[in-house]
């Protein structure tokens, strides 16, 4: 397999990552899903020395932040990924369909790829669950819907590890 291409584009990632956060930057949790039809990537990152994460599409309401900027910066973030899950096909790989990236600042990078169908899955109950495994995210008691999100899934992994 060729992966000259492949890390070409996690190269373009990461500087596009970059280019769209507007502070200093310790650590960058990604989310992208990309099928044949559609494509959703988000991501949080930790301002340096600051321990609340900020959601990628709340940049744009930080102070001096040109908004049609930040959309187009994330427009191109969205064709990396959409690349990325192409190379995997021209490499006779088998595409994934969701991956979760972590980047921290001094370069390293790890990337957990899923090949989950997601035909049948809540996008919003994904994004909640994976906010919670992955951030530490905990619903906000005001969320009726989101608690219930995590205590159905918190039931569900309960059952199915003492089977």
């Amino acid at each position: 397999m060729n992966t000259k291409r492949m890390e070409e584009i996690y190269q373009s990632i990461g500087q596009q990552l970059n280019t769209i956060i507007p502070e200093d930057w310790d650590k960058i949790i990604l989310y992208s899903e990309v099928t044949e039809w559609s494509n959703r990537t988000y991501f949080y990152y930790y301002a340096l020395n600051k321990n609340k994460p900020v959601f990628s599409l709340d940049i744009e309401d930080i102070d001096n932040v040109d908004e049609d900027e930040v959309d187009e910066q994330l427009q191109q973030l969205y064709h990396y990924f959409r690349e990325l899950w192409r190379e995997f096909k021209i490499q006779n790989q088998e595409p994934w369909t969701n991956l979760t990236l972590e980047l921290s600042s001094n370069g390293k990078l790890n990337i957990d790829y899923s090949y989950n169908s997601l035909q049948n899955v809540d996008s919003y109950e994904q994004q909640v669950i994976w906010e919670y495994e992955r951030l530490g995210i905990k619903p906000n008691e005001n969320s009726k819907r989101d608690l219930k999100i995590i205590e159905e899934y918190l039931k569900n992994n309960r059952e199915s590890s003492s089977k």
